[in-house]
């Protein structure tokens, strides 16, 4: 039960920072880009927690390790993209990978699960940038 409540706390502490941050982003289900054209076909795993898949192999920015309260946080930068593009790409990876998505919220908040491993990823459009925040165990 106190997983679930931190799991929630940080939910929506992130969710107010990208509320407060992020200009308005169109609906990822109404854009009609091709998945097939975006998915990778090499599936290459992050440094820091080696069970779940990058978003096309770009470097944490930042990491912050798992503690019993907390969750295991990398954040990215990905330069000149747009915010629907890297949630429509992630989400594909994620599933590629064997991934349930148990939750998505537009082109803003994934909730994916596999096995024993969760992950709540943010992605937040910054200027010409996109910000991608993972946290997961």
């Amino acid at each position: 039960m106190k997983k679930f409540l931190y799991i929630t706390m940080v939910l929506v502490i992130s969710l107010s920072f990208v509320a407060c941050g992020s200009k308005t982003t169109t609906d990822a289900s109404k854009t009609t880009t091709p998945v097939a054209a975006t998915t990778p076909a090499k599936i290459t795993y992050t440094k820091d927690l080696a069970y779940l898949p990058t978003y096309n192999g770009v470097k944490t920015a930042t990491y912050t390790a798992k503690t019993k309260k907390t969750l295991a946080t990398s954040k990215y930068t990905l330069k000149s993209t747009t915010d629907v593009k890297v949630f429509n790409d992630y989400q594909s990876i994620l599933k590629q990978d064997g991934w349930t998505i148990t939750g998505t919220t537009k082109s803003t908040i994934l909730l994916a699960k596999k096995g024993t491993h969760i992950a709540n990823i943010i992605v937040q459009k910054m200027g010409k940038d996109v910000i991608l925040m993972i946290s997961s165990k």
